[in-house]
């Protein structure tokens, strides 16, 4: 027994180089990796969760009260793996800090006999806990936040007790709502007639321009770049169209550049726009005025014939063809706009149908005050949930959760983990996302890789895409990315209304205690 006034390992040293090293190198391991389960915003590298709690675990040997029959088993145990131990306590106490720092290592993790328990009442994404049971401890965790306890409940209890089979029923399951879902929404995303199937919609956010004479509608984007591969390049150009009975506007073009100065400069810089026709430039308070009208502006306006007269415009969609390697790009056509149309009309049905029940499908509770958690978009007329999300995210998102909510109970460990997968995806499919041209990403960027702003050019995914990821059927398919909106948000700011319920099973504060794996 290690005696209580006995200093720790961790009240001496630690071997921040080491464990910093392995915490880095979590960032790009995906699979199997409990961080891909659900993202959460403030959730701790398992390298340094796990190292610490070691490092809390062990007495530090060179403090007078250390036991001697820890000494003798720590030289015994750490004599065969690669480094000197040597004979003095010092030596001994670096030893041990060297096995730490290895220990760090996502692949070293193993399990002690002994079975202390570790606390925490802030849990959150679970890192502590988690690396708390792959030592071999047993586990008592808890948070306020509901999402935070279903991830708990479902990353410490019900994977762990129900083992490889929960993920073959996951996958299952999946499968059948993609293919359910594929059906219902297929009118909303279709196939190009030449056979080549769009995975993602890039849009722009616009504005009147307001100087004398012109009024031309300004496409709000930093760049027109849509590729920098350099075996493939592609950007959009354009060329301004004057009319005599109505106000100039812009045609685009899908171009291969030959260098960067081929490719036109984007028309927003620190919130100021410019207009490509006239060259004036809309003072950043005057944008700002003129989204808050639009409510954000990322939706499009259609009049009572189902022709766009004002919002969001597309300016090129990106498509996979058969046997053709890699994305390519095109402009969009007037079925991409009625596609979008007949969307609109589905949720205004959907809207009706709903208003007698408690919560309506739609969300429409307020967003939180203006800079909560890097929140800013209420400057921009943004000021409900719904606002965040199109027409054609809201039918996708609502089709989805009413196929999960009939999948079982909400007890179900499956139905968590079907709306957690859904909600994961849900992270890269809003409309602030935003589309990377860089030759090493060409995709769309996920919301919460920056501060929740109002982007220029957003990205949008088709709902049966491989521009985004799904995990609905238990792991990383392309197949099945329906760009959603975050309805009642992701874990970050307020628990998923569709999952309010399970939460509410689990959490709602209420602690999770999980034994040893």
């Amino acid at each position: 027994m290690i005696p209580r006034e006995c200093k720790r390992l961790a009240e001496v040293d630690f071997p921040i180089a080491a464990v910093s090293k392995q915490a880095a190198r979590e960032k790009s391991i995906r699979h199997g990796h409990p961080s891909t389960l659900h993202l959460w915003w403030a959730r701790r590298p398992l390298a340094s969760c796990r190292a610490m709690l070691l490092a809390l675990l062990l007495p530090d040997p060179c403090d007078e009260l250390c036991p001697n029959e820890f000494i003798l088993a720590a030289r015994r145990i750490l004599a065969p793996i690669p480094g000197r131990v040597g004979e003095s306590s010092e030596e001994l106490r670096a030893a041990l800090l060297r096995f730490i720092g290895n220990f760090a290592d996502w692949d070293y993790a193993t399990h002690p006999e002994e079975t202390p328990l570790v606390v925490d009442p802030f849990a959150g994404g679970g890192s502590i806990p988690l690396e708390a049971l792959r030592l071999g401890c047993d586990a008592f965790a808890s948070d306020l936040n509901p999402v935070a306890c279903l991830i708990l409940k479902t990353m410490l209890q019900d994977i762990p007790r129900l083992g490889p089979g929960l993920a073959d029923e996951l996958r299952r399951a999946g499968a059948e709502i993609k293919e359910t879902a594929e059906k219902e929404l297929a009118q909303f995303y279709p196939a190009d007639p030449d056979g080549a199937r769009p995975i993602a919609y890039l849009w722009a956010r616009t504005v009147r321009c307001e100087a004398p004479g012109c009024g031309a509608e300004i496409p709000l984007t930093r760049s027109f770049w849509l590729c920098k591969k350099t075996e493939r390049l592609r950007a959009v150009r354009y060329l301004v169209v004057q009319c005599r009975t109505a106000p100039p506007h812009l045609a685009f073009e899908v171009f291969t550049p030959k260098s960067d100065n081929d490719v036109p400069r984007g028309t927003v810089v620190r919130a100021r726009a410019t207009c490509s026709c006239c060259g004036a430039t809309l003072a950043p308070d005057r944008v700002r005025a003129q989204l808050a009208m639009q409510r954000g502006g990322g939706d499009i306006k259609f009049d009572q014939a189902g022709k766009r007269v004002g919002g969001a415009t597309m300016m090129a969609v990106v498509v996979l063809r058969a046997g053709v390697v890699g994305r390519e790009y095109r402009l969009p056509t007037e079925r991409d706009y009625t596609a979008v149309y007949e969307a609109s009309k589905a949720l205004e049905k959907i809207v009706t149908a709903g208003n007698g029940e408690a919560l309506p499908p739609i969300p429409n509770e307020p967003l939180p005050p203006i800079g909560t958690l890097g929140f800013r978009v209420q400057r921009y007329g943004m000021t409900e949930w719904g606002d965040l999300f199109t027409a054609r995210q809201k039918v996708a998102l609502s089709t989805l959760a009413r196929l999960i909510n009939k999948s079982g109970e909400n007890s179900n460990p499956l139905k968590a983990l079907l709306a957690l997968m859904l909600n994961h995806t849900t992270e890269r499919c809003s409309s602030l996302c935003r589309w990377s041209p860089e030759p090493y990403m060409e995709t769309i960027l996920g919301v919460f890789g920056s501060q929740v702003r109002c982007p220029s050019r957003t990205s949008r995914a088709s709902a049966f895409g491989g521009c985004t990821r799904c995990h609905l059927a238990g792991r990383k398919c392309s197949n099945l990315v329906y760009r959603p909106s975050v309805l009642r948000c992701c874990a970050l700011f307020r628990p998923v209304r569709f999952l309010f319920c399970l939460a509410k099973t689990c959490a709602s504060g209420s602690p999770t205690v999980a034994r040893s794996i």
